[in-house]
């Protein structure tokens, strides 16, 4: 109904770099979801219990979010 939504999920170590492009693209308002960094080496069970963690808050940010 309200058309398509963006959430943009950045680790805390690229929190800031996430918030200076998106204002510098003209939406300084994106929702970021915050997760743990570094993820890279952690094991698929990890990344799937960081991603069940931080649902809610992209499923709360994305109801929150204006239409792209």
């Amino acid at each position: 109904k309200r058309g398509p939504v963006a959430v943009t999920i950045c680790s805390t170590a690229f929190t800031k770099l996430g918030q200076a492009q998106a204002a510098a693209l003209g939406d300084p308002g994106l929702p970021i979801a915050v997760i743990a960094h570094p993820f890279g080496l952690r094991t698929r069970d990890e990344v799937r219990q960081m991603a069940a963690k931080c649902v809610d808050e992209i499923a709360a940010l994305a109801s929150k979010a204006k239409p792209a």
